[in-house]
């Protein structure tokens, strides 16, 4: 589950973090615990996006139930893709909320959602699109730069996926996969390590929900030396191996020095299990935006242009 300790724990902005769930919701009630609600996020963004369900299109009793901030979005789960990511992009300063709601009169066992959630550090050209004051700083950045006549042509800030592009020097992309004997105390699937001057990101990850619900086959990701960053249940995927197997779940996760991919269980299983990473080139874009170095070591302009938004 993402919490606010979570959020606390990224430190490579912008970060996709995969969670799902999989509640027994009782008669006229929501989902408890709530599947997802932060608010001690400030001053930085989060996107929820790429939502599945049970498309539940027989009875048509489960709502999915979002707040934006302020706002509220209520959808049928029945009109959803069947298990499959729906086109959700909601983006939030102060509240991201999402639970399922049952209106029926029977408990609803075993419900399953995947998503994923984006959190993002705002340069200044986001607070400029999105009405966020300025701090001293900021302004004369804004003012020495030109960004907000940029932001009001509606070139600034970058879409998100132009922004990966362009920053990140994908220099090999691979997908592992492994099946392996996975205990009650967990087990290590795979250990990886970039190269000199290069990082790694984790981009989708799959794996075999075991037989039942209750055997409780999760993914966890360590990432440098943070363990237990992630972890989410692989049941919300599917009811087997084949169903499963047949979706991923989206992440974008760096990791500068280690990535560990574990997987953890309440009765031993056999597990199939698939993740894909690139390598990238490390860069003084990134070394700037992840605070790696400081603006002096730095040439020329380029850690002013990386947090004004512009580079």
């Amino acid at each position: 589950m993402i919490t606010e300790v979570t959020i606390g724990r990224v430190k490579y902005f912008p970060e996709q973090l995969p969670d799902s769930a999989v509640p027994t919701i009782a008669a006229s009630s929501e989902a408890s615990p709530i599947i997802l609600d932060l608010r001690q996020f400030p001053p930085l963004l989060v996107r929820l996006s790429e939502v599945a369900v049970d498309r539940d299109d027989v009875v048509n009793e489960v709502e999915m139930r979002f707040k934006v901030d302020n706002t509220t979005l209520n959808v049928l789960a029945g009109s959803m893709f069947d298990g499959l990511q729906n086109n959700f992009s909601l983006l939030a300063r102060s509240r991201i909320f999402y639970n399922l709601f049952n209106k029926g009169a029977a408990s609803k066992d075993d419900f399953k959602t995947f998503f994923s959630l984006w959190v993002i550090k705002p340069t200044v050209a986001h607070k400029l699109r999105l009405g966020i004051p300025l701090t001293p700083e900021e302004q004369k950045l804004n003012r020495d730069l030109g960004i907000s006549d940029t932001v009001e042509k509606g070139l600034l800030p970058l879409p998100l996926p132009l922004q990966l592009q362009r920053e990140y020097q994908v220099l090999q992309e691979e997908t592992h996969g492994f099946q392996v004997t996975v205990p009650t105390v967990g087990v290590v699937v795979a250990t990886l390590h970039p190269a000199n001057g290069q990082f790694l990101v984790l981009t989708k990850i799959s794996a075999d929900p075991g037989d039942l619900a209750a055997n409780n086959i999760r993914v966890t990701i360590d990432r440098d030396h943070v363990s237990d960053y992630v972890e989410f249940p692989t049941w919300a995927l599917g009811i087997d191996a084949a169903t499963a197997l047949g979706k991923e779940i989206s992440c974008f996760i760096p990791a500068l020095t280690e990535l560990r991919i574990k997987l953890k269980a309440t009765a031993e299983k056999v597990i199939n299990i698939r993740f894909t990473v690139r390598k990238c080139a490390s860069t003084n874009i990134l070394r700037a935006r992840w605070g790696l170095a400081s603006k002096d070591e730095l040439p020329g302009d380029v850690y002013d242009k990386v947090m004004a938004g512009v580079l």
